[in-house]
């Protein structure tokens, strides 16, 4: 692996450990209560905590799992880079999913913002974990969507929530859907 790689693969380990830390202390487990929960040992946590750790992705998410939370937010920092975000900023893209913000310190609410420029491009969501809703608002445009067993469509002003723990999706049904995500995850017990 040349040292780019390895430096970009070492500040995902320290993002990955802090998350991993920060978000075991908010829950109030220990290392063990964590350990027991995930499968994952406590040597093999302890290691990805202290940024030292190169976990495969199945570990990360067996981790993300047992803290109930979405694989991601073990993988970023939460960190905002900008409190302001402006519309029309970036180059044009076929279809986009930024996270403008996350509520609550475990990540419990994601507000999402979802883009879609040309008619017929779909967008297929794995389930979440067990509990997780989501709630949409289309700002402009039309949009097809919600568990593939029962789709909706909603134009310009439309709202619609559903359990997003089955298979979902997300289909402009013309060009230039513009759509806001707020997905809320269950409370760890």
């Amino acid at each position: 692996m040349d040292r780019q790689a390895t430096d970009a693969a070492s500040g995902v380990g320290v993002t990955v450990g802090a998350q991993v830390r920060r978000l075991r202390e908010f829950r109030g487990l220990s290392v063990a209560e964590l350990a027991r929960l995930s499968g994952v040992s406590r040597a093999t946590l302890s290691l990805i905590e202290s940024g030292r750790g190169n976990p495969t992705i199945e570990t990360v998410s067996a981790v993300a799992v047992a803290l109930r939370l979405p694989l991601g937010d073990l993988l970023v920092d939460p960190t905002p880079q900008s409190p302001v975000l402006r519309r029309g900023t970036g180059a044009p893209e076929v279809s986009k999913q930024e996270l403008l913000d996350r509520v609550g310190a475990g990540g419990l609410s994601e507000i999402w913002r979802l883009r879609i420029a040309q008619a017929g491009r779909r967008i297929d969501s794995p389930p979440h974990s067990r509990g997780t809703m989501e709630r949409i608002l289309v700002l402009g445009g039309v949009l097809r969507l919600g568990p593939v067993e029962r789709p909706v469509v909603l134009g310009s002003g439309d709202f619609v929530f559903f359990a997003a723990d089955v298979p979902h999706f997300y289909e402009a049904a013309e060009d230039d859907v513009d759509a806001v995500i707020v997905m809320t995850y269950p409370a760890a017990s």
